[in-house]
């Protein structure tokens, strides 16, 4: 019998078994609906295929101690995890590099995000991203998760950077508010507001 007539509890028996097969089949299976969650959510091709693939890796390397029950489910709630702990990451990034700059002054020290706050902070900055509109929200990942300037955005998406710096600040507005909770938080509002990400 060929793997794709198998169904995925068969796949997944085979997989803890280190079936290369049953593997491919499952890559092959939901591959593409993984890659286009994550691009609807980031809005970047390359940061969604990244993090498809970072599951399927994950999957194999814990192949042996997984007990999954539905795979699809098991493979969404990956993807979702995966997009926040990416943000996540970017987040602690600039807390270091923040606490680098301010570590000689001890006020600026003490607006560092303690652990429950940057873990409620995940989930509304989430919430906050679903709500924007796809294209804000692609030029919001590129300005403020990759980094990218107006200029390198306006060439990619062929647009004027003045319709990216709308969208950029049209995106600032509306997390401003769904996060004005936490924009006391220097790290946090520095890392939203940093002006020379406009350049």
């Amino acid at each position: 019998m060929q793997t794709c007539d198998l169904t995925n509890q068969t796949l997944l028996s085979l997989l803890k078994k280190s079936d290369h097969g049953a593997f491919e089949e499952i890559y092959r299976r939901y591959w593409r609906s993984l890659f286009r969650q994550l691009h609807a959510k980031s809005g970047n091709m390359e940061l969604a295929e990244e993090l498809t693939q970072k599951i399927f890796v994950s999957l194999w390397e814990r192949r042996a101690e997984l007990n999954i029950q539905h795979l699809p489910s098991y493979l969404d709630a990956a993807a979702r995890f995966s997009f926040i702990n990416h943000i996540k990451s970017v987040i602690k990034a600039e807390r270091f590099a923040h606490f680098k700059k301010s570590e000689d002054d001890p006020q600026q020290q003490n607006n560092c995000i303690d652990p429950l706050s940057a873990k409620e902070l995940m989930g509304q900055l989430y919430d906050g991203l679903k709500q924007l509109p796809p294209k804000t929200r692609q030029i919001f990942v590129m300005s403020r998760i990759e980094y990218q300037s107006v200029k390198k955005i306006a060439h990619a998406l062929q647009l004027s950077e003045k319709a990216v710096e709308y969208h950029i600040t049209k995106s600032l507005k509306a997390l401003r508010i769904v996060l004005r909770d936490y924009l006391t938080i220097g790290a946090l509002t520095i890392w939203i507001s940093a002006p020379y990400l406009f350049s």
